[in-house]
């Protein structure tokens, strides 16, 4: 046993993933462009590091969406989970079960990195 070993969290398995409910941070807000597609601006606070002290106490993010990030944003209303994302993404763009998994499942995963959205699973 290390010391200093960090505390790995609790795996969780394809079926959980998909599963999950994403939910809009309250630190985000969109706009929808005249192109019908979206900018989500995320609000980022500064933080406590020696740098920071030359950051302004609050940051705004712009993530611009294409149109298929856009539809699987607008998918987002906190009681899908992402299996249900996928199944309306499958229906909109006519795409195939792998590939469509992959790709919302990557776009969630990028979207949580970004501090747009989060993730509860059950």
């Amino acid at each position: 046993m290390h010391i200093f070993s960090k505390k790995n969290p609790e795996k969780i398995d394809r079926r959980q993933s998909l599963a999950g409910i994403p939910v809009r941070n309250e630190n985000t807000t969109f706009e929808k462009l005249e192109n019908g597609t979206v900018v989500v601006i995320v609000k980022l606070l500064r933080g406590n590091g020696l740098l920071a002290r030359f950051q302004p106490l609050e940051m705004k993010r712009r993530v611009k969406l294409d149109e298929l990030g856009t539809f699987v944003f607008e998918q987002i209303d906190d009681k899908k989970d992402v299996k249900r994302i996928i199944d309306a993404f499958i229906r909109r763009y006519k795409t195939n079960r792998r590939e469509s998994e992959l790709s919302v499942v990557e776009f969630v995963k990028m979207l949580v990195t970004r501090h747009v959205i989060s993730i509860v699973i059950r």
